[in-house]
Parts: structure tokens; C-alpha cells; sequence
């Protein structure tokens, strides 16, 4: 059998999720409220029906307010914002499905270890080990004023923090030995005290006593995910993840990527094979190839540019509100985030202006992006696949839930027909689902 891609799809519990203006489609949330259980139970029963392998939750506690030093776009374009609590969807929707794994981000930087722990073991036990953790260290100074803090760890100080967060997750997780539980009815007792064990960790950041009051699950620890590009955020991947979310615009970029993923995994003592790595892909389907890429336009037009370069400011911590909205942005000079304007100009091109970049930012089109008809789109994917491996994480496109829908109605199946996608799930936890039995 050749090789086997995965399947994610990423989502937020919010009206738009990535594009600015997918709740103004006439298709979107017909018959559904995007933050009503029927809609979560929908999407999950679509992607399992898809055989994808998760559906990934993104979630944030901050409110865009970088563009003119205000939230006011954010609130009126609907910039991922309102945002609801994603933990509470994944027990609706692991009630109607049976493989479908779910990954779920949760920030080290605002919630306490234990509480972490504890709410990822639950879930663990409530979905049958079918539930991953996205590892986000957080850095928006709005999201830090919600906690009551004056301003946000510096960038190395964020990942100290979050690799202390992880030891003592770490050591909560295996507080209880795996046969600690005894349940004898007869003695009357439930466990064995000898095989349940205090952390007491006093660390820099964290002190913890334990031990977790959930006894062990059927991961033993949730599947760790995480998406950081920079240094800091490479080595922590190396040391921690299983599954790397990567935005790249070519096959070019993302072998790149691998490859300086695959040097720190060796740095950090572990194999290439350890980890797979998810790619940002945004399919748009179409009669044709013309028809998809005005289905594109017709996503673009319905997003203002001050919506787009709002997002964007808040993702780059920088107020573009002052750039001239006409001129090439490769003819911008500002300092300080030049690295990440020039991944937009690799991916619009050199001539895009402000605020076309602003409108195709807006509709969530970062990564690599694909057009054409079920065919065309299943050969890009499987081009893509072939070179760099490991699967695609779908960015949902135009309208909800119909785009996701549509994948699985018409691409999935051209995937399969080819051998390069599952028709049936693996048995096992989320680890093995993904490694194969017996991943640890």
C-alpha cells in the first residue's frame, strides 16, 4: 500500500473562523447556529464520514486591537470574534462519532498547569483517547489584559514558561500508575495508595503538589500538536510534538521547513518519522480551474480592507493603519516585522498592495492554496503529498458547513480511488491512529 495521507480540517467555535465574511454567504449556516450543538454534531459527522483524521479546534482569548489602537474593527467585521469556549464542544461531538480525533489549543501562558491537566485528562477519558493538545504560548498583550496582567513574557521568556508548563503536565499525567485503580468491591478499596503519587514541583514558574485527581487515561497523555516557526518555537516542537501545523505557500517552502524541523528533532535526540507535519492548504473547488479562482474573488470582495489589515495588525503586533493602502508593500519600509510582511509577499507576490493583501488575508487564504474540480484539486494534493509528506490541514473556505461538505462529498473520494487516502479508520487511541498500534 503506498503511503497514507492525513486529513485535518481547522476551525473555531465563532461565525468566522478564518474568512472575514463566511457568515455573509447566502449558503452559510443554512438550517444551523454555528454555536448551537447541531452544527458541531454536523461537522463532526461529515469529517468522520470523510475518514479525516481531526478536526482542530483554534482558540484565543484576545480581541484584535492593534489596527488605529482600538478594537473596533475586530467587533465590527467579526475578526475571530465573538469566541466562544471550544472544550465543551468536543464531548457533543465525540458522542456521535467513533474515530474522529479532536485537537483542542490551550494557552501556558493564562491557565494553571493543573487545570490544564486536568481538563485534558477528562477529556481524554470522555472521547476514548481521541483528544490532542495545541500547545500555544500566548502573545497578545490584549489577551494578557484579560488576565489582569500589564503586559506579555518576552518571546524566549514564553517558551521557558511553556517548557516548565509541560514538565509539570507531564509529571501530573503519570502521577497514577497504570493499574493504580483496583475497584475491589469485596476490600472496599478503589486504589492503591502506594501507586498514586505527589509531583511537588517548585520550579521557576509553577509550584504543583499533586497528583492529578483523574486517574489514568487511555492516552495516558493527550497527543501534543504545535505550530511555532520561530527558533524557539522549532526546538520546543522538536522536544514535544507529534503533530506540526506548518503554513508554507510552495512544496519548495515546505520541504524547507521540514528539513529544519527534521535538524532539531535530531537535536533533540528523536526521528524525522516522530512527528508529522500537517500542511495549511485551502482547496477552492470550481466547475474549472477559472470558475474556482472566481469563486476566490467573489470571497475577497466580501471583505473590506480594513478588516483584512485589522487581522493582520493584531497577528503581527503592528498597526498598519498608518501604511499607504495603494502602494506594493515590497515598497514599504518599516522595521521590526519585516520577516513576516515578506512571507505575505511570498505568498500575494511582490506587487500586491496593502490593501489587496489586506483582502486576501481576510479571507484566511495563507498557505498553500489550490483551485480546479475534484480532480484537479486531488492531483495538486497528491503532488503535494508526494514531495512533502505527511498530510494537509484544511483551512475552511466560502461558506459553513457546506465547503467541508463539499470535500468530503467530491475530493475525498478521487484521494481514495488513487490509494493515497484511508477508506477506514485504524483501531486504536488518537496515537495509534496516527503511528500505528502500540505508539506510546
Amino acid at each position: 500500500m503506498p503511503p497514507q495521507m492525513h486529513l485535518a480540517t481547522i476551525i473555531a467555535h465563532a461565525p468566522a473562523p478564518h474568512s472575514i465574511g463566511v457568515w455573509r454567504h447566502p449558503k452559510s449556516f443554512n438550517g444551523f447556529r454555528y454555536n448551537k450543538p447541531q452544527y458541531w454534531e454536523h461537522l463532526a459527522r461529515t469529517l468522520e464520514r470523510g475518514c479525516f483524521d481531526m478536526l482542530f479546534l483554534a482558540d484565543t482569548f484576545n480581541l484584535h486591537d492593534v489596527y488605529k489602537g482600538s478594537p473596533s474593527m475586530a467587533i465590527k467585521y467579526g475578526l475571530q470574534f465573538p469566541r466562544s469556549d471550544a472544550s465543551l464542544l468536543i464531548p457533543i461531538m465525540s458522542r456521535v462519532t467513533t474515530n474522529l480525533c479532536f485537537g483542542l489549543t490551550a494557552n501556558t501562558s493564562y491557565m494553571e498547569p493543573y487545570y490544564l491537566a486536568r481538563l485534558f485528562a477528562t477529556l481524554d477519558d470522555l472521547t476514548d483517547g481521541r483528544i490532542g493538545w495545541n500547545v500555544v504560548a500566548g502573545f497578545s498583550r490584549s489577551e494578557a489584559a484579560n488576565f489582569g496582567r500589564d503586559d506579555v513574557l518576552d518571546h524566549k521568556a514564553r517558551y521557558e514558561r511553556a517548557e516548565e508548563y509541560m514538565e509539570v503536565c507531564n509529571k501530573l499525567w503519570n502521577s497514577w500508575e497504570p493499574d493504580a485503580v483496583v475497584m475491589d468491591r469485596e476490600t472496599g478499596v478503589f486504589a492503591d495508595p502506594d501507586k498514586v503519587h505527589r509531583i511537588n514541583h517548585v520550579g521557576k514558574y509553577f509550584r504543583c503538589a499533586g497528583p492529578l485527581s483523574v486517574p489514568r487515561t487511555p492516552q495516558g497523555r493527550p497527543t501534543i500538536i504545535q505550530a511555532g516557526a520561530s527558533a524557539e518555537g522549532t526546538a520546543f516542537a522538536a522536544r514535544h510534538t507529534e503533530i506540526h501545523f506548518a503554513v508554507r505557500a510552495s512544496v519548495d517552502g515546505m520541504k524547507s521547513h521540514r528539513a529544519r524541523l527534521d535538524a532539531a528533532l535530531a537535536a533533540a535526540g528523536r526521528k524525522p518519522e516522530s512527528v508529522k507535519v500537517l500542511w495549511g492548504l485551502t482547496a477552492i473547488l470550481g466547475d474549472d480551474e477559472a470558475s474556482a479562482r472566481a469563486r476566490e474573488q467573489a470571497m475577497m470582495a466580501r471583505v473590506a480592507p480594513e478588516a483584512g489589515l485589522s487581522l493582520m495588525s493584531g497577528h503581527l503586533g503592528y498597526d498598519l493603519s498608518s501604511l499607504p493602502m495603494d502602494k506594493p508593500l515590497e515598497n514599504i519600509a518599516i522595521s521590526g516585522v519585516r520577516g513576516i510582511l515578506d512571507s505575505v509577499i511570498s505568498d500575494f507576490g511582490p506587487e500586491v498592495t496593502l490593501a489587496d493583501a489586506g483582502r486576501r488575508y481576510g479571507c484566511g487564504l495563507a498557505g498553500m492554496r489550490i483551485f480546479g474540480n475534484p480532480r484537479q484539486i486531488a492531483d495538486q494534493m497528491e503532488a503535494a503529498f508526494a514531495e512533502a509528506g505527511d498530510g494537509f490541514m484544511m483551512l475552511t473556505t466560502d461558506y459553513l458547513p457546506g465547503s467541508v461538505d463539499e470535500f468530503v462529498d467530491l475530493v475525498v473520494p478521487e484521494l481514495q480511488k488513487r490509494g493515497v487516502f484511508r477508506t477506514q479508520y485504524e483501531p486504536g487511541v488518537m496515537r495509534e491512529k496516527l503511528f500505528g498500534a502500540g505508539a506510546q
